[in-house]
C-alpha cells in the first residue's frame, strides 16, 4: 500500500458493557407503562420513483391492551405529509407504523422531515427499556436513471503507485453528472460497491462535490475540502485527463490522495 503524508491524527476512545442477573427476569422486566419509542433516531430511503410511502417504526413495551399513539411532521420538504396523525397498536403488538408520503419527487433531490412523539406518548418513558426516542428524521432520496456512459481510463495513486485499468463510466439520464463506477473493484479486483462522481461541464472542465466523497480505499474514505485544504484538494486538466489531488480519511487521520482518469476514451 501506498498512501500519501500524513497529515494530523486522532485518539479514538472505546466504551465497556456491564452485566445484569438474570435470575427472577420475568419479575425485573414485566412492563408497567407502554414506553412509546421510535425504532430509530434517522431513517433513509433511495428510490427512483417519484411517488413513495416509507414506514416508519415504533415500538411499545407494554402490549397487554390496545393503544393509540399520535405524532406529528414538522420541518418537512414540499411533497412531503403524514397518512395519518395516528398510529394505532392492537393488542399484543409490540410495533406499529407511521407512514409518510411523498409525493411528485424530483430526480436528484433529498427530501426530509421530522416524525415527533406527542407529549402525551413522550410521557409514557420507562427508562428501564433503554433510551426513548421521541423524533425521528425521515429521508427520502430520490435517484437519477443512470445508463451506461463508456468508460474510462483510471490511473490509481492511492493504494499502489499508478496502478491502472478501463473503468466503467455511468450518467445520470438528462444531466452533466457522471460516475466511475467502483475502480477499486476493477483495478485491485476486491469490490466495494462505491464510485466517484463528477460534473462534466460546457468547457470540458469537471466539477467534483465538496466533503467525502462515495469512494472507498478498505476504511480511507476520499474527502475533498478546497475551503480548508486548499493545497490538496485540487484538479489539474490537460484536455480530456484530470488529475484529481484529494485527501485520504482514516479514523482522524489525514494523507494526500491522488488520482488520474482520462474521458471519453
Amino acid at each position: 500500500m501506498k498512501l500519501g503524508k500524513y497529515i494530523l491524527g486522532l485518539a479514538i476512545v472505546a466504551a465497556g458493557l456491564t452485566s445484569c442477573d438474570t435470575d427472577n427476569i420475568g419479575a425485573i422486566y414485566e412492563p408497567k407503562v407502554d414506553n412509546i419509542s421510535f425504532m430509530v433516531e434517522e431513517q433513509s430511503t433511495l428510490t427512483k420513483e417519484a411517488n413513495i410511502e416509507v414506514p416508519v417504526a415504533i415500538t411499545r413495551a407494554k402490549t397487554n391492551s390496545a393503544y393509540t399513539a399520535n405524532v406529528t411532521l414538522s420541518d418537512q420538504s414540499e411533497g412531503m405529509t403524514l397518512k395519518s396523525n395516528q398510529v394505532t397498536f392492537a393488542q399484543g403488538e409490540g410495533i406499529a407504523y407511521a407512514t409518510v408520503v411523498v409525493s411528485n419527487m424530483q430526480p436528484g433531490t433529498l427530501y426530509k422531515g421530522t416524525v415527533t412523539l406527542s407529549s402525551t406518548d413522550a410521557a409514557t418513558v420507562n427508562e428501564e427499556f433503554g433510551e426513548q426516542i421521541t423524533a425521528t428524521n425521515v429521508l427520502v432520496h430520490c435517484d437519477y436513471n443512470w445508463i451506461d456512459a463508456g468508460k474510462c481510463h483510471f490511473i490509481d495513486y492511492n493504494w499502489e503507485d499508478g496502478w491502472e485499468a478501463d473503468v466503467p463510466v455511468i450518467n445520470a439520464e438528462r444531466t452533466n453528472i457522471y460516475r466511475i463506477v467502483d475502480p477499486c473493484q476493477v483495478i485491485y479486483g476486491d469490490a466495494n460497491g462505491t464510485y466517484f462522481e463528477f460534473r462534466l461541464n460546457d468547457d470540458g472542465s469537471i466539477t467534483v462535490p465538496e466533503g467525502y466523497w462515495n469512494l472507498n480505499y478498505w476504511g480511507y474514505r476520499c474527502y475533498y475540502d478546497t475551503e480548508n485544504y486548499m493545497d490538496y484538494c485540487f484538479i489539474d486538466q490537460d484536455g480530456d485527463t484530470y488529475d484529481v489531488n484529494h485527501l485520504l480519511v482514516n479514523g482522524s487521520n489525514l494523507y494526500l490522495g491522488r488520482f488520474i482518469f482520462t474521458y471519453p476514451l
